[in-house]
């Protein structure tokens, strides 16, 4: 819950920027609105509440409240009074410019009783959600989701992947690949006694198995793993490929067809990943790449990036929702994976790097005992470190409650034409992070403060002041939308203006310029001058080298140039 402190920081922001934010709404004065927006803010997904800023109209002017106690009386009575379980809000009166603006820190709906909803209408219509900086329904499935969460919190119902499936008997279970398994545990797990146990008792403390009525039944997990075809009981569990001709979904190839190989993966859940794994390496372009003096081909999205999306969707969907699968579209420019079952809470996108939660917990802990997981809560940090050493964009994420999109864009941002795009802002004194910024709005129409965070790996805070200097710079402008800020390029950038002069120097020769000036340049030097990826720098500096016009010193990471003599 927040504090009144912070309460404050957040209303100064919100009129600093006009704008709202995920966890702050504005309303003029009470009302149905306000009703909602409480209701909203008590079921945030990240489980913290939010503050409802009550006397702010909707071009975010102080309008002053007249009866303010009148107001405090009346918002209380309502909170605890409106919904299924008694809101215990905390108003507090913040002054503005000699006006009073009555801010009302909502607490998190409690455990047991979520999602907070109208008495009078009941849960699957009076149900509201604060998602993204809106207000809205909260969608049948999103209150299903919760009830089953907040049961499953209680302990009265086990999670879906323990749960016995009644359908299936113990026939079901491959004894060869339950063999697999406790080879592969031993492998990894060299002090391990599983082979001192009886396999009943293995499958029934991996809860592979549970029993139900004096009756032993394969739960869910035991049929993702140890079932030779899982999609007879879990349709569901079966995942689709498609590898797109064009930009677009609708777009033809030029046989007429709009997919060049449309595949459904079967199987067990490692089977699975095996086979998306290669299909992925056999179906992305590569990039080729100087290594010293040899030429490497990779794939044109990091190894790690591509099998930590993947092993993600497979471990935290929503295996309860039948009808749907897990998807994977391939197109010329990005990879789209889109995940059944949203984010389980609190997680959310914004907090997606910070919180860690696991919908499938049992499963996670199988997929970690066959190698596919090495860390909770690291894979999706993992694809965006891996995503910024590689010079591509952060991955962009979205979740609407229902799935959860994943989109890796192979656009590799510092290429030498973005290099020299971004020479027109020299006069303006960006920093290596902020010209990086401008180079993904080159190819992106939007820019939000998370993407910054993941360009760059600063905080959130830090993202928020960069955003805000270049603003000011007039590089950038903030977009003021009640649906979330973010920054597009400026409409009136500097013209690149010819040099009578003098010719601007490339690339090559600013290194040389440098390497004369200073003496000596290392890889990092290169890196802040030119704002370019880690790996743009170390083959501009063997190039060079290998044209005779640079000596290296010392090895690798820590090596420095000097000028040859033979150059």
């Amino acid at each position: 819950m927040l504090s009144r402190q912070q309460s404050e920081q957040l209303l100064e922001e919100v009129l600093t920027h006009r704008s709202e934010l995920d966890d702050a709404e504005c309303k003029s004065g009470l009302g149905e609105g306000g009703e909602r927006a409480i209701c909203a803010a008590a079921n945030r997904r990240d489980r913290n509440g939010g503050v409802v800023f009550f006397g702010v109209s909707e071009d975010f002017q102080i309008t002053d409240i007249a009866h303010v106690e009148k107001l405090q009386s009346d918002v209380v009575s309502l909170a605890s009074s409106t919904y299924n379980v008694p809101l215990r809000v905390t108003p507090e009166i913040l002054a503005r410019d000699d006006k009073m603006v009555l801010a009302v820190i909502v607490p998190p709906c409690p455990s047991g009783h979520r999602p907070c909803h109208f008495k009078r209408h009941g849960p699957y219509e009076g149900s509201w959600i604060r998602v993204g900086n809106s207000t809205r329904k909260m969608t049948q499935d999103e209150v299903r989701r919760e009830i089953a969460a907040d049961e499953i919190a209680r302990g009265t119902v086990p999670p879906f992947d323990v749960t016995p499936y009644l359908q299936a008997d113990l026939n079901a279970l491959d004894s060869t690949l339950i063999d697999e398994y406790i080879a592969q545990v031993r492998k990894i797990r060299p002090s391990s006694r599983i082979e001192d146990s009886s396999r009943e008792k293995i499958l029934s403390d991996i809860n592979a198995t549970a029993e139900q009525d004096n009756k032993v039944y394969p739960t869910v997990t035991g049929l993702l793993f140890f079932c030779r075809e899982p999609q007879r009981f879990l349709p569901q569990s079966s995942v689709e490929f498609l590898h797109l001709w064009g930009p677009k979904l609708t777009t033809l190839g030029p046989d007429g067809s709009r997919w060049r190989l449309n595949r459904e993966f079967f199987g067990t859940l490692p089977q699975i990943i095996d086979g998306l794994e290669n299909l992925l390496l056999e179906r992305v372009a590569s990039r080729s790449f100087i290594d010293t003096f040899r030429r490497r081909e990779e794939p044109e999205y990091p190894r790690f990036a591509l099998r930590e999306a993947v092993v993600n969707a497979v471990a935290h969907r929503d295996y309860s929702m039948r009808g749907s699968h897990i998807q994977l579209q391939l197109y010329p420019d990005r990879l789209e994976i889109y995940t059944p079952g949203g984010l389980p809470p609190p997680v959310t996108v914004d907090n997606i790097e910070d919180e860690k939660s696991t919908r499938n917990e049992n499963i996670v802990g199988l997929l970690q005992d066959y190698g596919y997981m090495e860390r909770r809560g690291y894979g999706f940090d993992g694809i965006v470190a891996t995503m910024r050493e590689a010079g591509l964009a952060p991955p962009q994420v979205r979740d609407d409650g229902a799935s959860f999109g994943l989109c890796l864009r192979s656009h590799v941002l510092m290429e030498p034409e973005a290099i020299a795009w971004l020479r027109q802002f020299n006069a303006f004194g960006l920093s290596p992070q902020e010209r990086l910024a401008l180079a993904y709005l080159r190819v992106n129409e939007r820019l939000y403060n998370r993407d910054y965070v993941r360009l760059s790996g600063c905080t959130s805070v830090e993202a928020t002041t960069a955003l805000r200097q270049m603003v000011n710079k007039g590089v950038v402008v903030m977009k003021n939308t009640r649906g979330g800020a973010y920054y597009t390029l400026s409409d009136s950038l500097p013209v690149v203006q010819p040099n009578l002069l003098d010719t601007p120097l490339t690339d090559e020769e600013m290194v040389l310029e440098f390497t004369r000036t200073k003496g000596a340049i290392r890889r990092r030097d290169v890196i802040e001058m030119l704002g370019c990826t880690p790996r743009y720098a170390t083959n501009l500096l063997l190039r060079l080298r290998r044209q005779g016009k640079l000596k290296p010193h010392g090895m690798r990471k820590g090596a420095t140039y000097s000028l040859s003599t033979l150059g």
